[in-house]
C-alpha cells in the first residue's frame, strides 16, 4: 500500500522546497498509480519500486535544503548564478588550467552544486564561486525544479569534467563525487533501461523517456566512454563493469523505443511514454512524432559502438532507410527569420518532428494545436528549430559504417 501511495503522489504537483512558491507545471501523470496498476505483476513491482526510490531521493534533497534554510534563518532559496550555455568541457579547460588556482576553485564550485541525491542542475555559472547556504542547485529559475537532470548536458557534462580534473590533478578525492554521480545515473535509469529528463521525478513531460536535446544520447556516450576510454582508468573494474551493464540496458531502451509503422522500423521521438514507449508530448509545441534531429545524433552514437549487437545494427539500417525516405529538397529554411520557402537546388532538410505514419512535417504554437503548414506558426515561428540537415552527416558516416555492417 505504501508503494501505491507513493505512485499516487506522482499524480499531484511535485512538492516545492520550503519557502518556495509552486511553479506552474504540467502535472500529467505518466507514472501515476492508475497507469502502473494496469501493468503485469512483475512490471508493476519494478515501476512501483522505481517511483518509491524517486520519492526517497526527493525527500533527501528537500530535507537537505530545509536544513540549509533553517541554518541561514531564511524562508526561501537564493537564486543560483545563471549562465546561458549548456555545460561542457571546453578547450580552455586544459590540464594546466585545471591545476591552476582558478581551475581548482572552479572544480570546488562545481562540486558544491552536486545535489544530495548525486546529480546536477543546469545553467549554473560555476565561475561565480561555491554555492552558498540556501542557494538553489538550478540556474534556470529560483524554483525547486531540475534538481538533478540530464537536460542541457547537465550531470553527464559534470562527470566528464571531473574525469578530466582527476587526470590533470591526480586529486583522488574527486573520485567519490564522480561515483555519486554514476550512482545517480543508475538510480535514474528506468526499469526498461531508459532515462527521464529529471531525477528525482518531477512530473509532467519530464518523466518521459527523453531523447530531446540528445539527453539520453549524452548518458549513453558517457557510459560508453567509461568502459572504453583511458580517461576513466581511475575507476575500479567493478565501476566500469557497472557502467557497461547500464549501457547495455540503455541500448535495450533504444531498440525498444524505435518507432514501428506497419511493421517497419523508422526512427525515434523526442519523448516517449515510459510505460507504452510510444512517442508522447513534450512541451506544448513538441508534439508526439518522429524526430529528424535527435534521431540523427542517436544513430551517429550507435555507429560509434565498437561491437554493436544485431539489434543495434538493425536499428541503424532502419533509421538510415527512414532518413532517405524523409529528406526534403527544393526548400530553404531560415530559423532566425522564420521562413521556409521554395528554392531550386536547396536541401536536403529534415523535419524536427514528423507525423507518425505519414512522415509529414508537423508544427505547433504554444497552444499545442497540430499544424501542417509552417506559415501558420505564430508564437513558435522563431525560437525553435523546425528543420535542419542533421541526418546528412549521419548518412555520410553510414555509407562507410554499412560496409562493415551490410544492409540485409
Amino acid at each position: 500500500m505504501l508503494l501505491i501511495a507513493l505512485a499516487a503522489a506522482c499524480e499531484r504537483a511535485p512538492a516545492t522546497a520550503p519557502g518556495e512558491s509552486a511553479a506552474a507545471r504540467d502535472t500529467t501523470a505518466l507514472l501515476g498509480a492508475g497507469r502502473i496498476a494496469r501493468l503485469s505483476s512483475d512490471d508493476r513491482a519494478a515501476w512501483l519500486a522505481y517511483v518509491s526510490a524517486s520519492a526517497k531521493a526527493a525527500a533527501t534533497d528537500s530535507a537537505a535544503m530545509r536544513a540549509e534554510l533553517a541554518l541561514a534563518t531564511v524562508n526561501a532559496t537564493v537564486a543560483a548564478p545563471r549562465v546561458d550555455a549548456d555545460f561542457t568541457v571546453t578547450s580552455a579547460m586544459t590540464d594546466a588550467w585545471l591545476r591552476s588556482a582558478a581551475g581548482v576553485a572552479y572544480t570546488r564550485a562545481l562540486l558544491s552544486y552536486q545535489t544530495p541525491s548525486g546529480g546536477w542542475g543546469k545553467h549554473v555559472d560555476y565561475s561565480a564561486g561555491v554555492r552558498a547556504t540556501g542557494q538553489n542547485y538550478n540556474g534556470d529559475a529560483n524554483s525547486w525544479e531540475y534538481i538533478g537532470t540530464i537536460d542541457n548536458d547537465a550531470t553527464t557534462g559534470q562527470l566528464q569534467y571531473l574525469a578530466r580534473a582527476i587526470a590533470a590533478t591526480g586529486d583522488t578525492t574527486l573520485r567519490a563525487p564522480f561515483l555519486r554521480g554514476l550512482d545517480w545515473l543508475a538510480a535514474a535509469q528506468m526499469p526498461n533501461g531508459c532515462w527521464p529528463q529529471i531525477w528525482p521525478l518531477q512530473g509532467g513531460y519530464h518523466d518521459a523517456v527523453t531523447f530531446n536535446d540528445d539527453a539520453i544520447t549524452h548518458v549513453l556516450t558517457l557510459l560508453r566512454d567509461v568502459g572504453t576510454s583511458s580517461a576513466y582508468a581511475f575507476l575500479s573494474v567493478d565501476a566500469r563493469d557497472r557502467a557497461a551493464t547500464m549501457l547495455a540496458r540503455g541500448l535495450d531502451c533504444v531498440t525498444a523505443t524505435q518507432v514501428t509503422v506497419n511493421g517497419a522500423r523508422t526512427a525515434w521521438g523526442q519523448q516517449h511514454d515510459p510505460l507504452t514507449l510510444a512517442p508522447t508530448l513534450g512541451r506544448s509545441y513538441e508534439l508526439p512524432g518522429i524526430s529528424g534531429s535527435e534521431s540523427a545524433v542517436l544513430v551517429r552514437f550507435l555507429m560509434s559502438l565498437p561491437a554493436p549487437n544485431a539489434a543495434v545494427v538493425a536499428a541503424v539500417h532502419a533509421a538510415a532507410d527512414w532518413f532517405e525516405a524523409t529528406r526534403i529538397t527544393g526548400r530553404a529554411y531560415d530559423a532566425s527569420a522564420g521562413t521556409f520557402t521554395a528554392k531550386a537546388g536547396a536541401g536536403p532538410l529534415w523535419a524536427r518532428v514528423a507525423e507518425v505514419g505519414t512522415n509529414r512535417p508537423i508544427f505547433a504554437n504554444r497552444d499545442g494545436v497540430k499544424l501542417y503548414d509552417f506559415d501558420l506558426l505564430t508564437d513558435r515561428r522563431t525560437g525553435y528549430t523546425w528543420f535542419g540537415a542533421w541526418p546528412a552527416s549521419t548518412l555520410s558516416t553510414y555509407a562507410t559504417w554499412s560496409r562493415a555492417h551490410p544492409h540485409p
